[in-house]
């Protein structure tokens, strides 16, 4: 009977002992789900948005105003986001650092002129970013997709030939030429061409001086007020700015001279027309702005979208004179869209 009991309780201590020592059941899992599958983008998604900047000379001058509408207008069209910047007056070494921004900001283009000094240009290029030049252009810039911009020989000609129809062949020539600057060779290769077209005068030439206006039409005025009464044999006023024919008739008519002078003017400003089709003016050279802006943003983008490239890299933008004749109708000419050629 002992032997029955001790052997019972043997037992028992063995299965509690087993019981103690199991492993508690694992808590049920569900397996992980396998994550939603992304649909592939279709073939024809449109690409991420480009991001263009556009460093103008002068951010609110009125002529450069007209490149921002067609910048802003090929921008809205092709879908690009576009940055329009630029400093209030002259200024080559903010238009350095406005580049070196658009650099680090990884633009995908970038459009601007030639008072922009070569080496962030350059940079920029060399960092993949195409750059292309409107107005004013730089010869050692290595590697810029094209310039668009005055023919500098064709608009002194243009020049030439509409003086010439009211100074008589047998008269001098007594010319005074005042520009927007002359920190950049745009505006020296101007004034020499208007030189040169000028010098074949058949009753002589003589270029008496010229003056620097900054884009700023008092400090113009002032300008060819101090050339009058320094130089009264002048009788050609040749304005290589924008603003410079309005300061230069503003000088003139304070001094009762402006029926004595012929005055030639550039760019297309409302001002400039105003003064043409009164007869204080002669004739005024354009050349489109607009595509200055739009132009410039399109040859571009076929470039980035396209690989399209340039016949060549120097473009003439439309130069043309405008002339109390052609006033009403010019227009239409400076807003033809040019592709570049297919590859």
């Amino acid at each position: 009977m002992k032997k029955l009991i001790a052997l019972l309780l043997t037992l028992a201590m063995a299965l509690s002992l087993a019981a103690c020592g199991a492993a508690p059941a694992a808590p049920e899992t569900k397996a992980p789900e396998a994550p939603a599958a992304t649909e592939a983008p279709a073939a024809d998604a449109p690409a991420e948005e480009l991001h263009f900047v556009y460093v103008s000379p002068l951010l609110s001058h009125p002529i450069w105003l007209i490149a921002k509408n067609g910048f802003d207008a090929a921008c809205q069209e092709l879908g690009i986001q576009g940055d329009w910047v630029g400093p209030q007056g002259i200024s080559a070494e903010e238009m350095a650092q406005l580049v070196d921004t658009a650099v680090a900001q990884g633009a995908d283009a970038i459009i601007s002129q030639s008072i922009c000094p070569v080496a962030p240009l350059q940079n920029a290029i060399d960092e993949g970013i195409p750059v292309l030049l409107v107005d004013g252009d730089h010869d050692d810039l290595d590697g810029r997709l094209a310039y668009l911009g005055k023919d500098l020989t064709k608009q002194a000609e243009l020049m030439y030939e509409e003086v010439a129809k009211v100074i008589p062949a047998d008269q001098k020539i007594v010319m005074s030429i005042q520009c927007a600057n002359l920190n950049a060779q745009f505006y020296v290769d101007q004034n020499n061409a208007v030189e040169a077209a000028f010098s074949k005068h058949p009753g002589g030439f003589e270029l008496t001086n010229v003056s620097v206006s900054t884009s700023d039409k008092a400090i113009g005025t002032n300008e060819w007020l101090n050339t009058f009464n320094t130089y009264p044999e002048v009788n050609v006023c040749i304005n290589l700015a924008a603003e410079a024919a309005a300061a230069c008739v503003t000088a003139a008519d304070e001094l009762n001279i402006t029926d004595s002078l012929v005055i030639v003017g550039v760019d297309d400003t409302e001002e400039n027309l105003a003064l043409l089709r009164e007869g204080k003016i002669l004739c005024t050279s354009v050349v489109s702005f607009w595509n200055y802006g739009y132009q410039a943003a399109y040859w571009l983008y076929q470039n980035i979208t396209e690989g399209r490239v340039p016949q060549q890299v120097k473009n003439d933008g439309g130069t043309m004179m405008v002339t109390k004749d052609n006033i009403d109708t010019y227009n239409d000419l400076l807003k033809v869209k040019v592709d570049l050629p297919a590859k």
